[in-house]
């Protein structure tokens, strides 16, 4: 990534960062759900070469196709569990990232990460729109190199 990337890197990353419980929860969810489903679903033992794709009829029994479904649930499963790993990781970068920062710009960003206009953040700590920006920007720059070693 050039310098600008990582930039806007760490802007969407502080963006989206109010979303990532959101999206872990109903990952994890859905991984009830499927667990659920499997728990449900009992197969009688199938023949794993047909299973894997040595099946010469082009048919799968009831049982065959029951056990294909569960292997599918099963990797589905451990797909999001890799994403909710991976969701929480960055996660846990950005908050070390930002609980760095000198405290004016870790309440800028915070801010901002809430949602708040420049305009807004500078009447809330009541610094100039201008200031609010430099530091804010600063802060962003710290948070990128924190994340990625570059800016």
């Amino acid at each position: 990534m050039a310098g600008g990337d990582y930039i806007a890197e760490t802007k969407r990353l502080l963006r989206e960062a109010p979303m990532t419980a959101v999206i872990v929860q109903n990952l994890t969810e859905e991984i009830a759900e499927l667990e659920a489903l499997l728990a449900d679903e009992s197969i009688a033992s199938a023949r794993m070469d047909i299973i894997g794709g040595g099946h010469s009829t082009g048919e799968l029994t009831a049982t065959e196709a029951a056990a294909v479904r569960r292997v599918k649930m099963e990797r589905r499963i451990i797909d999001l569990r890799h994403r909710i790993a991976a969701i929480e990781r960055k996660q846990r970068a950005i908050d070390r990232a930002v609980n760095a920062l000198q405290d004016d710009e870790r309440e800028i960003i915070r801010a901002r990460m809430a949602g708040l206009s420049w305009e807004m953040v500078a009447d809330k700590f009541g610094y100039s729109e201008r200031w609010v920006k430099k530091k804010g920007g600063a802060a962003i720059e710290a948070i990128a190199l924190m994340m990625f070693g570059t800016m």
